[in-house]
């Protein structure tokens, strides 16, 4: 029995987000707190921006004959609504202002690129979200110990704090793994070659290049975020 796809995926996936988790957890005490808030702001506009890419792919998805996914994204549509929001206000409570935060390029041509994940083909799509979405349980992971890093060091108590709950929704209370989950029931559900009377069946390859794109423009993300906050340890591996 071949291995499941979403298995597949999770493999490049975890190499490549272990290796920036590692990187910056390592060096979290030496990293100034300019530079921790600085990366807090460049995450938080994947967060504000991943609710019109997962409208985008809800839409592009319900041209698949299997139904389940477009509804499945729109179930993560719903749930991440008013996260943005939160963490915004949540980093203002400990001394950060989103509103501050200066455009960096290579967080604009990441979201571009993204976006363009998220449409026009289904499958391509379906593969992509599966990849991003998992890939955010690293980054909630990794940004839970930096705010808090920036909490602490600004004198403010972490625990009971309106940003250790945005994490906590979605790793304790289980909201990205959810979507992880989720998902993956279609990743692996293989209909190349079929034929249905109404919508496209979902294609193993398309979704596997879905997949791998995004965790290449995810990678080429965080290798300019750590270029420019940890220029000595330039690069991610490939």
């Amino acid at each position: 029995m071949s291995e499941r796809l979403s298995a597949q995926i999770d493999a490049v996936n975890d190499a490549f987000t272990s290796a920036v988790k590692t990187k910056i957890l390592d060096s979290l005490s030496s990293l100034d707190t300019e530079t921790l808030e600085w990366l807090v702001m460049e995450h938080y506009q994947f967060s504000f921006a991943n609710k019109d890419l997962l409208l985008t792919a809800v839409e592009c998805t319900k041209k698949l004959a299997e139904h389940g996914v477009s509804a499945e994204l729109q179930r993560n549509v719903d749930e991440e609504d008013g996260h943005a929001p939160m963490y915004k206000q949540g980093m203002l409570d400990v001394g950060t202002d989103m509103d501050r935060r200066v455009e960096f390029p290579a967080t604009t041509a990441f979201l571009s690129d993204v976006a363009d994940l998220c449409s026009p083909d289904p499958s391509r799509s379906l593969g992509a979200l599966y990849a991003t979405e998992t890939a955010a349980i690293f980054e909630h992971e990794t940004f839970f110990e930096i705010c808090r890093e920036i909490s602490e060091r600004r004198g403010h108590a972490y625990e009971g704090s309106l940003i250790k709950r945005f994490h906590d929704i979605h790793l304790d209370d289980g909201i990205e793994q959810g979507h992880k989950d989720g998902l993956a029931a279609f990743v692996d559900l293989d209909q190349s070659g079929q034929e249905f009377p109404e919508g496209e069946a979902i294609d193993r390859e398309r979704v596997r290049r879905g997949a791998l794109d995004a965790i290449e423009v995810m990678r080429v993300w965080w290798d300019a975020l750590l270029e420019k906050a940890m220029p000595e340890r330039v690069g991610t591996p490939a």
